[in-house]
Formats: C-alpha cells, structure tokens, sequence
C-alpha cells in the first residue's frame, strides 16, 4: 500500500518556550489522535518530527501511523529556518519511496511548519532550493503562532 508521508517540521527556539511550546506540543498531540481514528490514514500516514532551533534535529524518524508517540520537545536557541529546510529536504530524499516502472510510491509528502519567530539563518537559498525542486512535489503549510512570525518568509515559501 502507498504511504502518505507526514513530516512536522517544528520550532523549538526560546521564543516558544512557555505557552506556545505547549500549544505546539497539543497541536501535534490532536493530530495523531484525529489520524488515528481514520481507518485509512492507520494503513497509510507514516509521520516524522523534526525539531529546530539553532540547531536541526529529527527526533522521531519516520514511522507508519500506529507507532508514532508525539516527543517531548527540546528547546534551544535561534531559529535556523533554512537549515531546518535542508534538513527536511534530505530526510524527504532518504525516506520516500519514488514511483517507478516497478511500482507505485508514496504520496505526495505533506509538512506542517509551524513557527513563531523570524529566521535568524540565512534562509534565502533553502527557500530557492525547495520551490525550485520540492514544491510541486509536496505540500507545505506553514502555521504562524503569535504576532511576531514573519508571514513574509512563510508566504515565500507556501500559498498555504
């Protein structure tokens, strides 16, 4: 059966630390729990964590929907956007299956960004790179938590 891949690409820098990383935490909590009462989704959605501040990391590599427990997440500082995007961009090529003559592969891969600050790398050349070669082959939403998320990045990286 073809996978649906699901990627959290999550801000964890200081500026979360408090309410917002509990509501970031909730938010990806409610998530699971809604996929995992669709039939569909526990044969299909396979999710992954990447957390990033200063620094990228995945902390929950991508598994099928049953294994997947929401981690506790760190917190740093910084807000390394486009390493962030790097990173994502490479754990996309790594863990998707692509179709081939042999066989179907997996789903268009979806990404929930979700931020509240402004990058503090230079995000500019990952941003190119993901429109140029990743944006018509994945879906992106960026969710801005807080009035200081800089909605002119997020716009320049997804309509959505």
């Amino acid at each position: 059966m073809r996978r649906l891949p699901i990627y959290f690409l999550l801000d964890v820098s200081e500026s979360m630390a408090g309410e917002n990383h509990r509501k970031l935490e909730v938010g990806m909590e409610s998530i699971v729990r809604s996929l995992r009462q669709d039939p569909y989704a526990l044969e299909t959605v396979y999710l992954s964590a990447i957390a990033f501040a200063g620094r990228v990391k995945t902390i929950a590599p991508l598994v099928e929907l049953p294994l997947f427990y929401p981690p506790k997440l760190p917190l740093g500082s910084g807000t390394s956007l486009g390493q962030a995007l790097f990173h994502l961009m490479s754990e996309i090529d790594r863990n998707t299956i692509k179709t081939t003559a042999e066989q179907k592969g997996d789903w268009k891969p979806m990404v929930f960004l979700i931020t509240d600050g402004k990058p503090t790398d230079n995000y500019i050349p990952a941003i190119r790179k993901w429109t140029d070669e990743y944006q018509n082959k994945e879906t992106i939403v960026a969710v801005a938590l807080g009035r200081y998320a800089d909605l002119k990045v997020l716009k320049e990286l997804t309509e959505n």
